[in-house]
Order: structure tokens, then sequence, then C-alpha cells
């Protein structure tokens, strides 16, 4: 039997959530609703919680009301209620959809889903529309795989798999989360030379301390590659920032509708201003000192449009120094520090900052253009092909050629971290030739749509 929720516990979080949006929420300009339109849906909301008596309704009422704010640092969830999930990560290729990740034996990376539990991955997706977060459509491609599990009742599904003209079918359980898939890993690609360390998730400050031991173990490497592709975040990373940042360093613009709330989080340092009519107020801090770094050779960072929140806080810095080159796809665009309220095994978050780049440009639902843009195909998935790797391990190997190219690789390739094609000197190609799989981002080239 579905437990319930008391009427006393239900009409307070509706009242906290409405409370705290209007005092902290500093995204409106993405919202699709607007300031004014709020109170209305006070209104209509507390109507509803009182008929929605179960953890599963009270929650999924909460949860559409939090998507009209259209913000991925602003939610609402059970804490206490735990469902499985799918147990895959899917992504849209050329009009089909294929798996990027599985834990099912039965279901590898590569294969084409055609539907789950009868239902195609865009009917879906259409279903689970009203809950989404995210306004990108690369990114609500990825978020509809985690509201599902939550909408939909049953220990397993069945999937029907395409290959060509052959259709069948698997049935695979849900699937719990599995902290150990979160750890670091860190290992040689090329022995004493080339170091490789992945960060799948900064949410506990072990992975973070496990990391840094890591690079002490590879400090006299001559380069290393960091991957933070699919990272949605955790705890800002700045014990391994310092470990890898040699010069000083920016941090974000950030923005709040509660001035006090900012005066308090930026301890009085830096640049702040308070906007007209105490409208909320933006805040500059100074720029960070390196200490001692661990590592201090050559730096390549792997992203994709999954990289976010913490994960992204970590890039930034990397990305705006040139200490690092960035290659992969557009990350996600989204950080800040919420604020966050729990009460009857419900957490409830609200998007209090909204950061800019250090010189002010969007970064919220725009995320970073990364140096070099690597998309992947379905022939990537099905052979294990990494192209983003390959083309890592090239660059890095064509800097230590000393082929006379490598000045200009580097100049080329760091000067165009805002722009939306690399240069036209021709240099680029050099570097990747002989490159297969994936796409690489050229002079002439339309480069991936950025979020609006």
């Amino acid at each position: 039997m579905e437990r319930e929720v008391s009427l006393e516990d239900r009409l307070w979080m509706v009242g906290k959530m409405f409370a705290m949006v209007e005092r902290y929420f500093a995204h409106w300009e993405d919202s699709y609703i607007q300031p004014d339109a709020w109170d209305g849906e006070y209104a209509a909301c507390i109507g509803e919680a009182i008929r929605a008596s179960t953890r599963q309704d009270f929650e999924r009422l909460m949860r559409r009301i939090v998507a009209k704010l259209g913000n991925r640092h602003t939610w609402f969830r059970d804490a206490l209620t735990v469902r499985g999930g799918l147990g895959l990560r899917l992504r849209r290729l050329r009009e089909s959809w294929y798996v990027v990740e599985s834990a099912h034996e039965a279901v590898r990376p590569g294969a084409a889903v055609v539907t789950l539990n009868e239902r195609t991955p865009a009917e879906w997706m259409d279903e689970a529309s009203p809950y989404m977060r995210s306004q990108d459509e690369r990114l609500r491609e990825e978020e509809w795989q985690r509201v599902i599990p939550t909408l939909v009742d049953g220990n397993s599904w069945a999937l029907e798999l395409g290959d060509g003209l052959r259709r069948r079918t698997v049935t695979i359980p849900r699937m719990l989360p599995d902290s150990r898939k979160e750890m670091p890993e860190g290992r040689w690609l090329v022995l004493d030379r080339l170091a490789y360390l992945r960060m799948p998730s900064f949410a506990n400050p072990a992975y973070e301390e496990a990391a840094v031991g890591w690079l002490m173990r590879v400090s006299n490497a001559d380069a290393l590659v960091v991957d933070v592709r699919g990272n949605t975040g955790g705890a800002t990373p700045t014990k391994l920032l310092r470990a890898l940042m040699e010069r000083p360093w920016p941090w974000w613009t950030e923005f709040a509708a509660d001035v006090g709330f900012l005066w308090r989080r930026s301890g009085g340092e830096g640049q702040f201003a308070i906007l007209p009519e105490g409208r909320g107020a933006w805040w500059r801090p100074p720029h960070e000192k390196p200490g001692e770094p661990v590592f201090r050779g050559r730096l390549v960072v792997l992203v994709d449009r999954t990289t976010a929140s913490a994960a992204e806080d970590f890039v930034m810095p990397l990305l705006v120094t040139k200490r690092a080159v960035v290659i992969g796809e557009t990350t996600a665009g989204s950080t800040g520090q919420p604020v966050i309220c729990q009460r009857a095994g419900f957490s409830m978050g609200v998007g209090a900052i909204r950061a800019s780049l250090p010189d002010g440009r969007a970064f919220e639902n725009v995320g970073f253009l990364s140096d070099v843009w690597v998309d992947m195909s379905p022939e990537d998935l099905s052979s294990g092909r990494d192209p983003a790797l390959a083309l890592a391990l090239e660059l890095l190997a064509s800097d230590e050629s000393g082929s006379g190219e490598e000045d200009d690789v580097e100049a080329c390739v760091v000067e165009c971290q805002w722009a939306s094609r690399l240069c036209e000197q021709g240099c680029v190609s050099a570097v990747f030739r002989g490159r297969r799989g994936g796409r690489v981002l050229r002079a002439g080239d339309e480069a991936p749509a950025r979020a609006d």
C-alpha cells in the first residue's frame, strides 16, 4: 500500500517551496513562468496538494511545479523512496536511439532500442516532459531516462532491440544506484609518461581525495587526461583544482536575488554591487592564488553534454586560463548554490545563485563550447571506440613529436576556446591526421547547436 503524507506536511512543504522561490530563485529569465504568475500557481498547487495524499502523488505534483521554473539546481524529490532506474543510458543518433552505457549483460553499447514496454523512447520522452527541468533538447534527451522510472511501477522493463531487419526482445530488471561506479579510476596509458584519471562523480569527498592521491603517484608524468564525461556534479573539487593549477584563476561572476545571502557568501571579498531598487546583487570574487600543484605537466580534459554543476566548476578555471585543452561536447550549463530544505523525507532545493563566466558572458543553459568538439556515432558505440580519448592521445603525441607545428597547434587550439569553429590556419587537421570515428570541428564546419 502506498504510504501517505499528512495534510500538515503537504501544506507546509507547498508553502515553504513557494516562499523559498520568491525569496531566493535567481533564474527567472530562463523560467517557463514569470514572477507575477507565481501566486496563481500557489493557489492551484494548494488545491491539488490537499487531494494528493500519497507520497508518489505528492512528489509528482511538486515535480511538475518545479519543472515550470526550468532550472536544474531547483528540485523536489522523495529522499526516502529509492526506485531502481533503467540501468541504461540512451542517446539519439541519426534519428534512432542507441545504448551508450549499460549495466545489463544482455544489452550492450551500440544496440538500437526500438521500444521500452511497447512504447518508443520518443513517446516516453513526451510523457516525462511535464516533469523535466532541462531546456536544452540535448539534455532533455538525457533527463527523461531518469524521470520515467519514478513514474512507472513494476520491477522490470521489456526492451525491443533492432539490428537492421532483425528484432529481439529482452527483459531487464530495474537497477539500484551503485556507488562503486562513481569511484575514480586512474591508470597509465603510456607507462611513466601518459596518465589517465576518470572522475564519474564529485558526490563524495572521498572521490576527490582518491583522485588527488592518484595524481601524487603520477606527478612526474609528461601528460594527463582527466575524464569528467557523465559527471553531473557534487561538491566543487577545490583540492583537485589546486593539485593541477600552477597559475592564478578566476571564479564565476555570481548573481543572487537575495542580497544578504550573496553578501554572506562573499565574505566581504572581491567586487560586490547591489542592483537598483535592491533587485538582487552580483559578486565577482578575487582570483584564486595557486599553491604547490601536484601535477605540472600537459593536461587534457574530456567533457560531454552531461558534464554539469561541480564538474563544470572544475572545468571552467582550466579552460579560461588555458591550463588544459578541453575535448568533447558542449557541457550542460548549470551550476550554483541551492538553498535546501527537508521535511517528512522529502528534499527540496531552490537555485539561489546564477553563474556567469568570469568576464560576464552567459553560462547557465549555455555551457562551455569545448576547444575541440567531438561527436559519437553508432559505429563508435558498437566497436567500443572512444573518439574523444583517441583525439586526446593524438594531440598529446603531436605536441611531443617536435614536428615544428607544435607551437602553432597549441596557439590555434587555445585561442578558439570561445569561438564557434576552429581557426583557419589548418594546423588542427595536421594534429588529428589518421583519426577514425567521431567528428572534429575544423575551419569551415558548422558548430554544434548551443542552448539559447
